[in-house]
């Protein structure tokens, strides 16, 4: 279980948490579940620290913070069909090496 101090989960579970959901391959709910936190809780926290990283001073309207966030998940979206495009290229070029060497 996660370590509590009066109840509550500490700074720096909190703070290891969201560093290992923002690794390459992270997800809220498999470091929820290794952590033993429950999801929800985990996703605000991550929310949170994301929201305070677009708007350290806390002076952007909510719209524009929701603007940001969008477009982070646009950006992250198209990342991932850029690999996976990589990827599809890597295999076909594969298939036609090997139809090539076969004949």
């Amino acid at each position: 279980m996660a370590h509590r101090k009066y109840g509550r989960f500490t700074p720096e579970l909190r703070a290891d948490a969201i560093r290992r959901v923002k690794e390459p391959g992270g997800s809220v709910n498999r470091v929820a579940v290794e952590l033993g936190i429950d999801r929800t809780t985990l996703w605000g926290w991550v929310n949170a620290a994301r929201l305070e990283e677009i708007d350290p001073a806390g002076e952007m309207t909510g719209a524009a913070q929701r603007r940001i966030r969008d477009l982070e998940r646009e950006v992250a979206m198209l990342k991932r069909d850029v690999e996976f495009e990589k990827k599809a290229r890597a295999f076909t070029r594969e298939l036609d090496q090997e139809d090539n060497g076969s004949n």
